[in-house]
């Protein structure tokens, strides 16, 4: 994220927190589960998206989202983004209780996503993803905001995965 991709989610999430977006006193474990039941209300629906990826680009890039937490990303940041506008970036995020960021930015050296993948087959791999994710013990550092441990990389996920989810519509 460079400079003025920082600023302007800043002010989506200033936004964001006063549409009521912000978490509630359950925090980001709360959201977790109520975000699974989201996602599993999705199966065997049809769906579309309003942004310049398909349903099944969106939950194939949040599958290798969640699965670069517990097996690594292939590139990071440099290391002083890493260790200074990284985290910023993810505690600013989590004071909102929502993220945003460009929803059509690859993650940067993951494999290109696949058009034509079934939405479901895509969905699942997400839905799988996610509970490799819930089981995991040894996290690797995230490519922007750097170490994370578990509950960090929870809210993460959460708040990037429901920013995705704003674009897919069921019919």
């Amino acid at each position: 994220m460079n400079r003025r991709q920082f600023l302007i989610a800043g002010a989506g999430i200033t936004v964001a927190a006063a549409a009521g977006l912000e978490l509630g006193s359950r925090g980001f474990d709360a959201n977790w589960d109520a975000l699974l039941e989201q996602l599993h209300s999705l199966q065997h629906k049809e769906l579309t998206s309003s942004g310049s990826w398909n349903p099944s680009q969106v939950f194939q890039h949040l599958a290798q989202s969640v699965r670069g937490s517990f097996q690594g990303y292939p590139e990071h940041k440099a290391a002083w983004f890493t260790h200074s506008v990284g985290p910023v970036a993810l505690k600013t995020f989590k004071a909102a209780g929502a993220m945003v960021h460009p929803l059509d930015e690859a993650i940067p050296g993951m494999p290109q996503l696949d058009a034509t993948m079934p939405t479901q087959q895509a969905l699942q791999t997400l839905l799988q993803a996610l509970e490799q994710f819930s089981q995991s013990t040894s996290l690797t550092p995230h490519f922007a905001y750097g170490v994370l441990n578990h509950q960090d990389y929870q809210a993460a996920h959460v708040m990037h995965i429901r920013q995705h989810l704003l674009q897919i519509q069921s019919s």
